[in-house]
This record gives C-alpha cells, structure tokens and sequence, in this order.
C-alpha cells in the first residue's frame, strides 16, 4: 500500500489529486510492465469509475483497490456458486399496469404509459404526433427533438394543482377523437397482454412471475423486495401470493409456497418483519414495521405531527421501531439475505422535499464486493441516467456517501421498461442476466487491478508515464446515455398513488383544447 501511495502521489497534481488522464497512462504503465493479467480493457473499466471527474482523489481510489478488491479472495470457477440475488421492484408502471387505488382500469393505465412514450410536435400550440411507434426512449426525426403527449400536457398544464387535469387527458389519449387515435392498435394490443384467458384484468406483468419461475428452475437463491411510494402493495401481495399457491392462470400448479420443500416467497402484509415503510425525521432514517400509513399520506394527509410520535397518537399497528442508519442497514441486509418476500412504503414527501432527486430516493443498500456472495438489484421505471433521480444508492461499507448513478446502471440498476415488459415475457430475466454478466465483469477487473498493483517491483523508478498528444479521453465514450432521450414528465405524477392525491369530482377539471 506504502509503494501504491508513493507512486500515486509522484503523479498527482499537487493537492493529492490526479487527473483521469495522469491515471490511465499510471494504469497503462502497468501493462508495458507485464505484471499481471492486466490489458487496456481493464484500464478502460477501472476508469469507468470516474470517467465524470475532473479529478480523482487518492483514498477514493485506494478504498477501490483494496476494500472491493484486493482483500478479495480469487474466484475459483470450478467451485463458485450462484450468487444470492436480493431484487427490489417498483410496483406502479414497473410490474403493475392496473392502478386500483385510484380505481383505474387497465386501459387507463395503458393510456397514460403510451401518452409517456408517444412522439410528436408542437404546431400551433397543438401536439401533433409524428412517429406512429411507441418508445420509451426519445427518437429524432431529420435532427428535431420530439415531444411526448405527456411533456406537451406538462407544458400546457404545469404545476401539481392541474395534475387532476392532466391525468384525465392522458387517461383519454386513444380515444376516438383525440390526437392519440392513431396509437389505438398499440393500446388495443398492449391491453390483451394485460388480460387472463377468462377475460379478467391481469394485476402483476407476466414477465415478473416468467423471471420467478426462471430463478426457481435454476435453482437460485433469492430474495424480492417491493417497492413504492403508494399504498398499492396489498394488491402485488394478492397476485404473487396466488402464484405461489399455484393458482395463477398461467402458471397453473407451479409453486412457490414451501409445499415442496423449497423457500416459501408468498408475501403476507401482516407479517410483523416484512412490512412496513421508511420514515425519514431530521435527516435520521427510520424503519417503520408492520404498517404502511404515513404521515402527510392518504387518510392521515392533514395531519400536523409527521414525526415518529405520529405512530403512537393513531395507534396504528406498529411491531416495532428501528431507528438510525447503522441499525436500518444490518436489518435490511440480515432481511435481504434470506430467501423471503418483504415490502416497504418509501417516503414520497422526504423525495419531493429534496426536489425529487437521488438524495431523497428510494433507499438501495448494496454491497459492490465478490466476498459477500450477494448482488443487489433495483427494478424502477422513474430511474435517470446520470442522477438516478428516484433510487438512493447507499454502500454497506461506506456509509454517508453519494453515489454516481451511471456505472450502477450497468451492474445493480435497471430503468424499467413498461412496453418491453407487457410484451416480452422475458424482459426481466434478460435484464437480470445482463446485470449479473456486467457485475461478474466489473468484479474480475477490479481483481487483476489489484492483483497487478501488488505485483509492482520494490524498486519502481523504472515505472514511467508514456506523455502521449491525444483528446481528453472518456472511458464511458460507447456507454454514455443522453439524459435528453429520456421523456420529461412532471413530479407530481411520479409514482404516487395516495387516493387523496389521486381522487377528482367528476365535472371539476377545466376545459382546454388539446387535440
């Protein structure tokens, strides 16, 4: 470590930092020599890691070395096991399409995620739509920016006292005569994935339970946590429970609920240690068991006590309390180690006091490391690519530090798809898939990085950088995601299903024209 300072800091630019580029050709150096398993596509992934910092700080990049890696022990792929998959999942518009909280039926549902993903312009102050294909991500046209439905309404309808109105347009957007009609065959297709054989609404996506019965088979161990910021986790409850019982439609006689010997993964909201919700007080966080009800939420909306004693004036049916963040984290790890299902609310009005960004997000414990066994994954369809906007990136290790977003979108964080996932069954499992191939990846690098640095000679003054005349060089060049491409929809409507906030009078939305 003494030798790795050294070099380091003969390198650095005299505050104890050293630029991405003084660090590549460092790195480089390594494989002119020839100390290890070491080639420049490992540079690549090592830099990956601050390719949007304009410097890199010594113990950041010591901690890299050696806490993920160096006190590692080698991977041995003849006696390697599976790793324990701990996976959360969004509920609204990540695997429900059916909003029973707000009493909205699938073709409302189906409406509003086809308003989010349909592209047009704005001619006249009127949306006209121009690309007749769904798509999650924005598509150009000859070089023009297009508009979702959903953005124009934003626009026209801006602020969380219209929300009512925009919802009621972007729940109409197929209908006759509206300037959604020509995506009408995407709804009416969209909405038979969404239908059981019986004609009955679907709840829960097929491709969630098509990854449940991959795990199984496979035989892997695993834990599911739900996610959401509303009330809507009775409802996932209902469904995975029914599939576990071997009782789903389309899964018939297929179980998951300890009658054969294997874990049981139903889902009871009873349950006193496997229910409840985050609640966030003066910066401290709060794990809340054994119920959902919230302060400043549904029918407690109005009330002025939105501390913790708010849970001992209502008598609610508190199991118990775990207070502060050390505590929260070895629960929620000790929980997430077992082969269960649990769900917890996340705290809405603590992500809108933070102005809807990665710091008030949904609380996401990882561990980045190969001797944990475990990876952690996060399902949500509101995450962004640079700022993760909606999920809170928290390591076990280094506790009270941010998180850049876009090098966990390639290992532990998945922006959900709604299109792909009604209608690819297996969306899910090849998303999970593809987590864990870039995981195994980013893990291996981070071994030969250490293992080249501990291989460096005693005497390393012959260790020179090559000064090479080149651009600015970007590790995340083919990688990189333009946060444009993604649709702008307001905050209000992000995943909140309180009733209260959601209920309208029928006749009290305005009228403006917009088709």
């Amino acid at each position: 470590m003494k030798l790795i300072s050294e070099i380091f800091h003969e390198n650095c630019d005299g505050d104890g930092k050293m630029t991405p580029d003084t660090l590549r050709e460092l790195l480089q150096s390594l494989c002119d020599q020839h100390v290890g398993l070491w080639d420049p596509t490992d540079v690549d992934n090592v830099l990956a890691n601050w390719a949007d910092k304009g410097s890199i700080d010594f113990d950041d990049f010591l901690s890299w070395v050696y806490h993920d890696s160096a006190m590692l022990s080698p991977r041995d792929a003849s006696s390697a096991s599976p790793r324990h998959l701990t996976i959360n999942f969004d509920v609204n518009k990540t695997i429900v399409m059916r909003d029973k909280t707000a009493n909205k039926s699938v073709e409302v549902v189906i409406n509003e995620v086809l308003a989010e993903t349909s592209w047009g312009r704005v001619v006249e102050d009127q949306w006209m739509i121009v690309s007749t294909r769904p798509s999650s991500l924005r598509p150009e046209v000859d070089g023009e920016e297009l508009v979702s439905y959903a953005e124009f309404l934003e626009q026209r309808l801006p602020g969380s006292d219209r929300r009512k109105e925009r919802q009621k347009h972007k729940g109409a957007f197929t209908a006759p005569g509206s300037v959604g009609e020509p995506m009408a065959q995407h709804h009416r297709n969209l909405c038979k994935q969404l239908v059981y054989p019986d004609g009955s609404p679907v709840q829960v996506v097929h491709a969630f339970f098509r990854l449940l019965v991959e795990l199984k088979r496979s035989k892997r161990s695993f834990s599911l946590i739900f996610r959401s910021f509303g009330e809507d986790l009775e409802l996932v409850a209902q469904e995975l429970n029914s599939f576990c019982e071997g009782k789903h439609p389309l899964f018939p006689g297929f179980r998951m609920d300890g009658s054969d010997g294997e874990p049981d993964y139903r889902f009871h909201i009873t349950h006193p240690e496997r229910f409840g919700n985050f609640h966030i007080e003066n910066e401290d966080l709060h794990l809340v068991l054994g119920t959902i009800e919230q302060p400043g939420e549904g029918r407690y909306k109005d009330v002025a006590d939105r501390s913790l004693t708010f849970y001992e004036t209502h008598q609610l049916p508190v199991t118990r309390i775990i207070s502060g963040m050390s505590a929260v984290v070895d629960f929620i790890w000790e929980l997430s180690a077992q082969c269960l299902t649990a769900g917890f609310r996340d705290n809405f009005q603590y992500w809108k006091m933070k102005g809807h960004k990665q710091e008030g997000g949904k609380f996401f414990l990882f561990d980045a490391s190969r001797s944990t066994l475990r990876h952690e994954i996060f399902f949500d369809d509101n995450v962004h690519f640079q700022d993760l906007k909606i999920v809170r990136p928290y390591h076990r290790m280094r506790q009270r530090r941010s998180w850049w977003g876009l090098p966990l979108l390639r290992t532990h964080v998945c922006r959900a798809d709604a299109l792909r996932a009604i209608n690819d069954d297996l969306y899910f499992v090849a998303e999970v898939q593809r987590l864990e191939a870039n995981y195994e990846s980013k893990l291996a690098v981070m071994q030969r990085c250490s293992t080249c640095l501990k291989r460096l000679p005693i005497k390393h003054s012959t260790l020179t950088l090559p000064s090479l005349e080149r651009e600015k060089y970007d590790a995340w060049e083919n990688l990189r995601r333009d946060e444009r491409t993604l649709p702008a929809t307001s905050d209000s409507d992000a995943d909140f299903l309180s009733p209260l906030a959601v209920a309208s009078p029928e006749g009290k939305e305005g009228k403006l024209r917009l088709c």
